[in-house]
């Protein structure tokens, strides 16, 4: 019979920790926007131990719609046991108690794919994901925005190693709990080469043994509910067919190939009432014709500094935090990408040497490197060194070409079989557990698992595989050009850092080489940063608009300088590089965490009298400030004139920085606007956006006029509002 529309029906039980995740996340703000659907759908916690989630049927007047009801609550079943799989990260020796915690990745809100501001597909890019988005964001959003949304169509970037996967898995179950059918496909599970239909894809491939009639009454009921469904296709990037020039099919019941199946998903053509979730490396989605891209991207940042920690102890103790936070605060930063923070712990972790010899990426990788092993299905036959050989070929050709995926015949033609690559992974050992992360991804087309992979292979092969003579000429035509930034880092490095091994000949006449260069690259730059500062223009004019962009570009070839010297730890070039510092030196806007640590390196070594010191609006956060106020203080006495920290995202902890720099700055130090709370948030979070001021509270500035008491100097301090602090002495 069929059953009145106020009966619940039970569809299935999950754990009560899921629930509670996923409702904390809900409760977090005051200012949640999910929509009048979602927020109709309810939770009823029934005990401690299990949670109940009722929908309320419309009525049924017809047996079929009995059956249908009762295959799509089966399905429902099958969709959360399978999340619930996959959602776990199983690790090598992890006994079942042992839980790795949630983690929030940052989500940006991005103004990435409209015309003109993507980069070339699959090319080779130097920049850090967060400089290519810098431009781009509209917004911060937070994980419970995403359940309330309107558009029908999302994508979810982000670079390797970020945890697109375990977010859209967290997103499915989440959407799950919400009452909502969510269905999460991984593309590279769906490389299929016979045609199929839509059913297959998406029902009888993903959940096999089942019969006719379940799929059909499924399939059914989706078709008839689409605005109830979630689809997430995870990993556009691992797909092996391209979107291009495919012809529209608005047949769901076609029998055809997987890539036009995906395609008329993304042109609505299916289920255009359903919400679809596409996630993907940046690159990938330029396959898609822009009738098929989305309405909206988001961008999945680095971790809070809170999460990083909490998986850091997921993996290792606290020792190993406390050690790297006080002798390699760049580790810390490093460690906000997920992957990364694995490799770091594996390569400090049981050593006997300081963890400072791990302080820089160059020494990272090289660690990492070493780790490099077989799993058990490895089928190479040559040794690890002819492996490795053959991987800096391959790399340096790829970067020299400006590619980031390699296809079969590139891997050939490096020495590599394509069909056994799969098999390398990076076999890192953890306090904890071992974990196996491969170095390359894919089964056609192939990337590293992180592009500085690529970079570190890639300044291996010019550091241990070129010859001299075409080193000399590659460092003097290319390698401080901007398509090598990072490679030449790596480069610089590996030369640099080699006073306590063992040096052939040729590396001691390359060492030399780049150390004369990279010199004279520091006098050319600093010079031409000086003679910009000389140069005057009109305000908003076209030259100044033109000068400014090329001072910028300026300063953040000096920082990139900088970098090189700080990776290869040679303090006799870091003087020679303090030699040729300028007396005027505005930092970039916004100025990139990974160029702090050479900046301090190099600031160390500076003993000249320096007239002006600009870190306004570098979006320096409370680490990286603390990171080089420590070094400034050490200065001499009034050896910086003027100094601005204008709009940054100083924490109320950095008070103590900003104290420590009172005795260097002779005149002048301006700190507008500069101080976010502890929250994270803005000091006057009630004000119009535009007016926001960050503003010290009373007992900061009341510190800040004690210190100035104290050592009795002429220096002043502007703070907000104008107010200007003087020694009372």
């Amino acid at each position: 019979m069929p059953k009145k529309s106020s009966e619940m029906i039970k569809l299935f039980k999950i754990s009560n920790k899921a629930v509670k995740s996923v409702m904390a996340e809900q409760s977090t703000s005051s200012n949640v926007n999910i929509t009048d659907a979602v927020l109709n759908q309810s939770l009823v916690i029934k005990d401690a131990e299990n949670v109940t989630i009722n929908y309320t049927q419309p009525p049924c007047t017809s047996s079929s719609d009995e059956d249908e009801w009762n295959s799509i609550r089966k399905l429902m079943k099958l969709c959360i046991s399978y999340l619930e799989k996959e959602g776990k990260l199983r690790l090598q020796g992890v006994s079942a108690k042992e839980e790795v915690p949630v983690v929030h990745p940052i989500i940006h809100d991005l103004n990435y794919y409209d015309k003109d501001t993507v980069p070339v597909d699959e090319r080779y890019d130097p920049k850090g994901p967060n400089e290519l988005f810098k431009n781009k964001i509209k917004r911060e959003v937070r994980f419970q925005d995403l359940l309330g949304q309107k558009d029908k169509f999302i994508s979810i970037v982000a670079s390797a190693g970020s945890g697109k996967t375990v977010f859209s898995l967290r997103l499915a179950k989440a959407f799950s709990l919400l009452q909502r059918l969510c269905i999460h496909l991984k593309l590279m599970d769906a490389n299929y080469e016979e045609p199929l239909t839509f059913r297959q894809l998406l029902l009888d491939n993903m959940f096999p043994g089942h019969s006719e009639e379940f799929y059909t009454a499924c399939f059914s009921w989706m078709q008839n509910n689409a605005d109830k469904i979630v689809l997430i296709l995870d990993g556009l990037d691992q797909a092996q067919y391209s979107l291009k020039e495919i012809s529209p099919n608005r047949n769901d019941n076609a029998c055809v190939p997987v890539k036009d199946l995906v395609f008329n998903l993304c042109r609505k053509h299916f289920f255009p009432n359903s919400l679809l979730i596409i996630t993907s490396r940046p690159h990938a989605l330029l396959y898609l014709p822009e009738p098929a891209r989305p309405q909206v991207t988001y961008a999945l940042g680095d971790l809070s500094l809170e999460d990083t920690k909490g998986l850091f102890l997921a993996f290792a103790d606290e020792d190993l935090w406390r050690k790297i936070k006080k002798s390699s605060s760049q580790m810390l930063s490093m460690c906000r990408n997920p992957l990364m923070l694995q490799m770091i712990i594996s390569s400090n972790t049981d050593s006997s040497e300081d963890i400072g010899d791990a302080s820089t990426p160059t020494r990272l990788f090289a660690t990492v490197m070493k780790n490099l092993t077989h799993s058990l299905n490895f089928q190479f036959t040559e040794t690890m060194d002819e492996l490795a050989r053959n991987l800096r070929v391959f790399a340096f050709s790829a970067t020299k070409e400006g590619k980031v995926v390699l296809t079969a015949k590139e891997l050939r033609d490096g020495g590599v079989d394509p069909t056994t690559i799969h098999d390398i992974v990076v076999q890192l050992h953890c306090h904890r557990h071992q974990i196996n992360s491969r170095l390359l991804e894919g089964n056609t087309k192939f990337f590293f698992c992180h592009q500085t992979f690529q970079e570190h292979l890639t300044a291996s092969y010019v550091v241990y595989e070129m010859p001299v003579e075409k080193f000399q000429e590659f460092v003097e035509t290319s390698l401080f050009q901007e398509h090598w930034t990072v490679v030449s880092r790596f480069v610089c490095g590996l030369l640099f850092d080699l006073e306590s091994k063992a040096v052939s000949g040729d590396l001691l006449q390359k060492k030399e080489i780049l150390k004369k260069h990279l010199i004279q690259q520091l006098e050319i730059i600093s010079e031409e940063n000086m003679e910009m500062v000389r140069r005057r223009s009109v305000l908003f004019s076209e030259k100044f608009m033109e000068s400014y962009r090329d001072k910028e570009a300026l300063r953040g070839k000096l920082l990139d300088l900088y970098a090189c010297v700080g990776e290869g730890k040679d303090s006799s070039i870091a003087t020679k590089a303090a030699e040729h510092f300028p007396r005027i030196l505005h930092l970039p806007q916004p100025m990139n965490s990974n160029l702090v640590p050479g900046f301090c390196f190099v600031m160390k070594h500076v003993t000249k009298q320096l007239d002006k010191l600009s870190l306004s609006y570098c979006s320096l956060d409370a680490n990286s400030f603390h990171e080089i106020a420590s070094v400034i203080k050490e200065m001499k006495p009034g050896q910086i004139r003027e100094m601005d920290i204008d709009g940054n995202d100083l924490r109320p902890s950095n008070i103590d920085d900003v104290i420590g720099l009172l005795r260097v700055v002779r005149d002048e130090l301006w700190m507008w606007n500069c101080f976010i709370g502890d929250d994270g948030r803005r000091r006057d979070a009630n004000q119009d956006e535009r007016n926001q001021l960050q503003k010290l509270n009373q007992d900061e500035i009341n510190k800040i006029q004690t210190a100035l008491n104290e050592i009795q100097t002429r220096l002043e301090v502007l703070v907000d509002d104008g107010t200007r602090l003087r020694s009372q002495k």
